[in-house]
């Protein structure tokens, strides 16, 4: 495994970081969303109507549980219950943008590794044939069999790692858009929801 990572020239340090990177957010996101999971539609049903019934037991569960992102936006509507319809549009949409931003974390750092990764394994690529190429010298007859090998496994290796591990980043990052959409979705609902109750004045 060692003599793999070193014949794919320098390039496979970056890759290293770029995989070390994608695996430490793949993982974070994981864990994000097995706890998001958790509150399915149907609970989401529930706590709507509990929040119609029974505001105030409702706010203290949900202060117990304020890393959900429709927590946050239900507990700043229950804090600007009282504030007029402007104040209170303002507040859930900035709960809402901050909810959205916890959402789509990494999501930057995602495209990232999924774009460089392949460029960085075909800089290896490149790299590997130059230098198979400077070690022929055809007006001599004289071949480095051994360097050309070693050039051509370079290119070979780093090409293969690039992809690797922008393919790999690419379908979680893909999962993890989809249920980015799905709960966006899903908060913009329960928002107007929110927001309809409000000029119907619950409290």
């Amino acid at each position: 495994m060692n003599n793999l990572f070193t014949s794919g020239g320098f390039v496979m340090w970056p890759l290293l970081l770029c995989s070390i990177a994608s695996v430490s957010c793949i993982l974070e996101r994981l864990f994000y969303w097995a706890v998001i999971d958790w509150h399915n539609k149907n609970t989401l049903e529930i706590i709507f109507e509990k929040l119609i019934k029974y505001p105030d037991d409702l706010i203290k569960f949900l202060k117990k549980n304020n890393n959900y992102p429709l927590a946050k936006i239900l507990i700043k509507a229950n804090d600007y219950k009282n504030q007029d319809a402007d104040s209170f549009h303002l507040a859930l949409t900035y709960a809402i943008q901050s909810s959205i931003k916890d959402i789509k974390k990494f999501d930057n750092l995602f495209s990232t590794i999924i774009t460089v990764s392949p460029l960085l394994g075909l800089l290896g690529t490149i790299l590997g044939l130059i230098k198979s190429f400077s070690l022929l010298d055809l007006g001599k007859g004289d071949i480095n069999s051994i360097g050309v090998t070693g050039g051509i496994s370079e290119a070979l290796v780093s090409t293969a790692a690039g992809l690797i591990v922008a393919i790999f980043t690419l379908l979680f990052a893909n999962y993890f858009k989809s249920q980015s959409n799905n709960h966006i979705s899903l908060i913009q609902e329960y928002s107007a929801k929110v927001e309809l109750l409000k000029s119907n004045n619950f409290n």
